[in-house]
């Protein structure tokens, strides 16, 4: 049984496209085997090949402002 048959098959209902359930499975296996490439890839290796420096610049300065916040008040209690 294809691993995309229950996603077709509700798509099928949500969007009344009246397929059979052997049209259904025929299209699940057909796009199992089209990704079957993409399935294979490291997803982890593929998201660190592609960093989002500006991305990353911004949350470091949010953090810093946050952990600076943090400082100034445990400052403003041991005073």
């Amino acid at each position: 049984m294809p691993k995309l048959l229950p996603t077709v098959m509700q798509k099928n209902n949500t969007e009344s496209l009246g397929l059979t359930f052997s049209q259904m499975k025929k299209a699940a296996r057909r796009m199992e085997l089209r990704c079957d490439g993409w399935l294979q890839e490291d997803a982890e290796a593929y998201v660190l090949q592609h960093s989002d420096v500006t991305g990353e610049t911004a949350v470091k300065n949010v953090m810093q402002e946050i952990n600076e916040a943090a400082a100034a008040r445990r400052l403003a209690v041991a005073a």
